[in-house]
């Protein structure tokens, strides 16, 4: 916790803060990698490659609200859109109203396991790829329906992967 104003701390002072606090941006930094792990080149005859850091961001709602809230959607959209090559500003548009939709599902909602958070998912990130797909066809060219269908479906698929990834990566280094 900052005692001081941070214009009134000295230059030590004020590394030892971010020293010490470095573990706040762990879900940022999660969500990120997640997301150039999407660049790397896969070969396949569709495009499969499943929205992992779309998943992560999910989980992280889901699980640990209070690490992740709603105004960290718009940087980490913004990476999304500037590494995936979506047109700038939709992912930063959608993830803080999608962090915003699954919290206010969850409160209407009773997950009783995984698989059930699972089911909570699918809708989710149904609404999430069909509101990116319209997004993008609004700000610019139109992109078939078709890959972001298989997106979607991979992205449902791997969904334990992701659950085992982000209770590793919280475990490990989230306060």
């Amino acid at each position: 916790m900052i005692t001081t104003p941070w214009h009134q701390m000295t230059a030590r002072e004020r590394a030892r803060w971010v020293f010490d606090h470095w573990k706040l941006a762990i879900p940022m930094i999660v969500v990120i990698i997640a997301f150039a792990v999407m660049t790397l080149p896969m070969f396949a005859p569709l495009p499969v490659m499943p929205n992992f850091g779309l998943l992560l961001v999910l989980l992280w709602t889901l699980y640990r609200p209070q690490q992740m809230p709603e105004w960290t959607g718009l940087p980490m959209g913004l990476v999304g859109d500037i590494l995936l090559g979506t047109p700038v500003g939709t992912n930063g548009l959608l993830l803080p109203l999608f962090m915003i939709l699954v919290r206010y599902a969850d409160a209407y909602i009773r997950r009783p396991n995984w698989i059930g958070d699972w089911l909570f998912g699918i809708p989710m990130l149904f609404v999430y790829h069909l509101a990116l797909w319209r997004l993008c066809a609004i700000v610019a060219d139109p992109i078939p329906f078709l890959p972001l269908a298989t997106q979607t479906a991979a992205t449902i698929a791997v969904y334990p992967l992701a659950a085992h990834i982000f209770a590793r990566a919280q475990r490990r280094w989230a306060p």
